[in-house]
């Protein structure tokens, strides 16, 4: 096989041997005035290397201490304590120090005299403390006279002191040191004490005497004082921390290195501990403002550079003779295979995916290149079969998409929630196939309405499950606690128990009294709703939010409440709305959608969901949606009557006679409808009242009387034995207890949900039963005080039990699904 020479490869390959020639040349001709300032650079980078990824660890763990010792100080002076509550604060807080730093062993708070907890005079010091086994708390004093306290009293700032040994943590230790202030009469700082955390600083010795330093070099650390407090042991040799003194030359003279007036980082000839003399070079730890160094023996670094030179010579030679030998191989392996390559590829350029690809043996690119190529084939293959199963991912997760929105209610009659009383809209645009974002709203009771707004973190699959449950599982809670920060607890609890990915949520909820407008709600991280009042304004809901759902077991919620007034619009939301982004990077705001909500006038919930959404898109523009955008909008009417025309005919069950006067009243109704009309009847509450005296006997007659209107609709037979259960217990304690001499029962059905309500109204003195504490129905019956069982079952059966005192009568309402 001979040359080529009008081939690429030969051209190429003397026009690589003409510049290595060149290069070469130019190397060695400045070699002698370059080598010096190229290891000087080498000697800086190392050191910057070095020392770039140790300051980096160690700021960080220091700042870290900084922000623990910060925060604490803050929640002293916000929240007076007194001695036991300190204490636990103190063991809460070395706890929670040492789960993010292992580091810290101690945390102490000491008081200007008379300023400490139940301490009218006299000094007050505390600290809790970590001696390797477990932690203790211990009581301090004296501590006036020690720098760490006077110099934070004295000056009222922040600071880490210089390195000690403790009093009461006999080892290396760095204090951060905070002052405690609280507000004086008239609004200014005052100081009370000094909150210090103390972290061992023993670890340090063991990081920096492993760290590999070339040249027989070694890294140490200097406090602001100039004082090693970490370094190897190879140059400890009995010196106490005070005698590892780092050393200047300048000039003639060896003086004590001082950092000021320099960069933050250089390098500088000295000596350590009156050794050697050494290339230094020096990084700031800012945390601290303590100074990270990197030591390099001269003597060994004058050897190391002649070494270098030798080396680079030989590799130079023997570089350019290597060149050589494979230049000429490539002539004779590079031209042809790369010839054959190409007609192969011209080949399957036409389609002709049968080709064969030429083999060619070894490890080089044109080897990789023609394996590359030899496999493309088959690639290409299964590209065609993942673009099948793409299409198949994008149906299943369509799929997905479809179930989560259905499982979402999306009217209020899927929920059996809908009333006169209020209108509510819900919105939900998923970022992505499937969101981690949900709405729900359902009925408690007859009158009272529970909203949620919720959003997972995250996005996709994972989102979209953990919302799943999140949903199911505050659902239950809310309609059998019937208490919103109680459904928060237990729902919290539940997520965080097994939240092994670390998931959390963050939820806004409210219950609305349909009566009056009342509102008991509870936040977990979440954005406080808007409210537009009928006369033009908006407002966000004052609301103090707690910490996230699924975040710890153990958070407890706050109920908090608010009052609509009628014609009042509440509007729910995640961040999705107020965080979209436009192509400047602003963001939505809360600002432009609290004026949109004002500007919104009377519209319906329903269009007010729709002018939000139009005004993000004419805000973010082309920009895609990044997040999931999700509202709910319920408008407070304050009305507690429907609106359609509303018929009622009350008769005494007990005569017979009249059960034909009552379909003749309901047929003339509905005749004349049309069939819009008669769907609306059948919604209608029907009404009966019935009036007796309270005694013993009338029970049966109430009893009958309710069995009478309840009959034609058909229910099931448990629950009307359930019903007739409560009639006993609720008329049985109105004889025993209210000293009434009437009862009124009104019953009302609507036949198009099967719904049943049932109200008591008595005359008596005021009595609320529901107040009664269930009984322990673990125990056995000798063991179980008299009394309560009977409204515990009224409570356990009926789906919602009411009571309130309206005027001068007791008013104790039972609704059932029959």
């Amino acid at each position: 096989m001979g040359f080529n020479f009008r081939g690429l490869a030969f051209k190429q390959s003397m026009m690589i041997l003409a510049a290595i020639t060149v290069v070469f040349g130019l190397i060695f001709g400045i070699m002698s005035y370059k080598t010096q300032d190229m290891l000087n650079k080498m000697t800086t980078e190392n050191g910057e290397e070095i020392s770039r990824a140790n300051v980096n660890y160690i700021d960080k763990l220091f700042n870290a201490g900084k922000v623990i010792g910060e925060d604490l100080s803050k929640k002293v002076s916000e929240h007076p304590m007194t001695k036991a509550d300190m204490d636990d604060f103190l063991m809460q807080s070395l706890f929670n120090a040492r789960n993010l730093i292992p580091q810290v062993v101690a945390v102490v708070v000491a008081y200007e005299p008379g300023m400490g907890p139940e301490t009218p005079e006299g000094e007050y010091m505390r600290l809790a403390r970590f001696d390797h086994v477990d932690t203790k708390l211990v009581s301090g004093a004296n501590y006036q006279d020690k720098e760490w306290y006077y110099s934070v009293r004295d000056g009222k700032k922040s600071r880490w002191q210089e390195p000690f040994i403790g009093e009461f943590v006999p080892e290396p230790i760095a204090v951060y040191t905070a002052p405690i202030f609280k507000k004086g009469n008239n609004g200014e700082d005052v100081l009370i004490g000094v909150l210090a955390v103390d972290m061992s600083i023993e670890f340090l010795k063991d990081e920096v005497g492993s760290i590999p330093v070339s040249n027989s070099g070694y890294a140490m650390i200097t406090t602001t004082k100039n004082v090693a407090v970490a370094y190897p042991k190879s140059i400890a040799q009995g010196k106490r921390n005070r005698d590892i003194v780092v050393r200047e030359k300048r000039g003639q003279k060896q003086v004590n290195f001082d950092r000021n007036g320099r960069d933050s980082s250089g390098l500088f000839i000295g000596s350590v501990a009156g050794g050697e003399e050494s290339a230094i070079y020096y990084t700031t730890i800012h945390s601290t403002n303590w100074t990270f160094m990197v030591v390099w023996p001269i003597q060994k670094y004058l050897e190391d550079q002649s070494a270098m030179r030798k080396l680079f010579l030989m590799m130079a030679l023997g570089g350019y003779v290597i060149i050589l030998i494979i230049l000429l191989l490539i002539s004779f392996r590079v031209a042809k295979p790369l010839k054959d390559l190409a007609i192969a590829a011209r080949k399957l350029g036409h389609g002709n995916f049968d080709v064969a690809i030429p083999h060619i043996t070894g490890h080089d690119e044109v080897a990789e290149f023609a394996w590359a190529f030899s496999n493309m084939l088959t690639e290409l293959k299964d590209n065609i079969e993942k673009q099948k199963d793409m299409k198949r991912i994008e149906r299943e997760l369509d799929l997905a998409r479809n179930i989560q929105l259905s499982m979402l209610p999306g009217e209020e009659r899927e929920e059996n929630s809908d009333d006169d009383r209020h209108e509510l809209a819900p919105f939900l645009l998923p970022a992505k196939e499937v969101g981690g974002d949900f709405y729900d709203f359902f009925k408690i009771d007859n009158d009272h309405l529970c909203v949620v707004i919720a959003d997972v973190s995250g996005k996709g699959v994972p989102a979209a499950l953990f919302m799943m449950v999140s949903r199911i599982i505050l659902r239950t809670m809310t309609k059998n606690l019937k208490s919103i920060n109680e459904a928060f607890n237990k729902t919290n609890y539940a997520l965080a128990k097994r939240n092994r990915l670390n998931m959390f949520v963050t939820v806004w909820a409210g219950i609305i009294d349909l009566r009056t407008g009342h509102i008991d709600f509870a936040s977990a991280g979440h954005n406080p709703p808007v409210v537009r009042h009928n006369d033009g304004t908006a407002e966000f809901i004052p609301s103090k939010s707690g910490i996230v759902m699924a975040a710890m077991d153990d958070t407890i919620y706050k109920q908090q409440s608010y009052d609509l007034k009628p014609g009042d619009t509440l509007f729910l939301y995640t961040d999705g709305v107020t965080e979209a982004t436009n192509n400047n990077n602003v963001l939505f705001g809360d600002n432009r959608l609290l004026e949109i909500i004002r500007k919104g006038g009377e519209q319906s919930p329903a269009d007010t969901c729709a002018l939000v959404k139009k005004e993000i898109d004419n805000f973010v523009q082309d920009v895609p949606q990044f997040d999931d955008i999700t509202m709910l909008a319920v408008k407070f009417n304050g009305i507690d009557e429907p609106v359609w025309e509303r018929y009622e005919k009350t008769i005494d069950v007990s005569d017979n006679g009249k059960s034909h006067a009552l379909k003749t009243f309901v047929e003339d109704i509905l005749t004349p409808m049309d069939g819009a009309k008669k769907m609306q009847m059948q919604d209608a509450w029907e009404r009966y009242e019935k009036i007796v005296d309270v005694i013993p006997e009338n029970q049966d007659i109430l009893t009958a009387f309710v069995e009478g209107i309840l009959a034609p609709m058909e229910g099931s037979m448990k629950s009307q034995m359930q019903i007739n259960i409560a009639i006993d217990e609720i008329y049985s304690n109105i004889v025993k207890f209210s000293g009434a001499t009437e009862v009124t029962l009104i019953v009302e059905i609507r036949k198009a949900t099967l719904s049943a309500r049932l109200t008591f109204i008595d005359n008596g003195k005021p009595y609320d039963p529901i107040k009664q504490a269930d009984p322990d129905i673990t125990l056995s019956a000798e063991e179980r005080e008299v009394g309560g069982l009977g409204i515990f079952i009224v409570k356990k059966t009926m789906d919602s039990v009411c009571y309130r005192r309206n005027g001068d009568h007791n008013e104790l309402a039972i609704t059932k699904t029959l």
